[in-house]
């Protein structure tokens, strides 16, 4: 399989979590998970480029994947200190092998090596994870009609549709700039301007950042500060680009690593927002 519960996000959060700088965001699941089968199912958030999305799309794509154990992975994460967590993922299995059974009497007498034979045998509903969605419409050869129909299909597999139980997407600019119509407007969307729900999970705190500075004494917080400090939280907190202050730490020096992992001018035109950009 390609992108049907392949363990490719599992390897990619793994890599992630091996790696010397990386600052746990894994509460960020509970809150999505309330929004299952409700009609918040739509979440979309857009931030700027090298913002956590990425990482964050692949630890939910390694927590929610079928046919896989991913529970070591959580084990240590602050997830897995939740109330819910060890009932969370075995309500689920076992809810969902009794409503299988029960919908479909045949399984009962088959035998099956793990959930996702029973559910290739009998179909499922899904969680759809889509990683920086708006991604195509900066590739020079997609034509205006090529980005309409790109619109459409999202909105045929996607809009008012039973098997969807979640749909979690990121993108660099808000969908307005890409949808004028009725395509996408069953998303909530949260971007700077407006998200208190979600504004926690991408980008560092600066209290993540000051807990960095003391466990790797490489460059100050003052240093960071005066160089990343670009973006204020709803409560006044200081909130910093993730990729410029863990290159900063690793390297021992502070440089324009953000600029340098593509164009800035991709959000640089946002017509119909009151607040800039910094």
């Amino acid at each position: 399989m390609y992108y049907l519960n392949t363990n490719a996000q599992i390897i990619l959060f793994q890599d992630t979590l091996n790696s010397e700088i990386y600052v746990d965001k894994s509460l960020l699941i509970a809150k999505i998970s309330s929004a299952i089968r409700t009609n918040g199912k739509y979440v979309c958030i857009t931030r700027p480029r090298r913002f956590g999305k990425t990482v964050n799309a692949n630890m939910l794509g390694a927590y929610y994947t079928k046919g896989y154990d991913t529970h070591d992975l959580f084990r240590n994460l602050a997830i897995s200190g939740r109330e819910d967590y060890e009932t969370y993922l075995k309500s689920i299995l076992k809810k969902l092998k009794s409503d299988l059974q029960e919908g479909y009497p045949v399984l009962k007498k088959g035998e099956y090596a793990g959930m996702s034979e029973m559910l290739q045998a009998t179909g499922d509903s899904f969680i759809f994870i889509l990683d920086e969605w708006d991604a195509v419409f900066y590739e020079k050869y997609i034509t205006p009609e090529n980005k309409v129909h790109y619109l459409k299909f999202l909105k045929s597999l996607l809009k008012d549709k039973a098997y969807v139980d979640l749909v979690y997407m990121t993108g660099v600019l808000p969908i307005a700039k890409y949808a004028s119509g009725s395509e996408l407007n069953m998303f909530w969307e949260y971007h700077f301007t407006n998200d208190r729900v979600f504004e926690e999970y991408f980008g560092l705190t600066e209290e993540e950042v000051k807990k960095l500075t003391a466990q790797h004494g490489t460059v100050s917080y003052e240093d960071l500060e005066g160089w990343y400090d670009g973006y204020l939280m709803s409560d006044g907190r200081h909130l910093f680009n993730p990729r410029s202050v863990s290159r900063a730490l690793t390297d021992g020096v502070c440089r324009n690593y953000w600029t340098e992992t593509g164009p800035v001018n991709e959000v640089a035109d946002l017509s119909g927002f009151s607040e800039p950009w910094s």
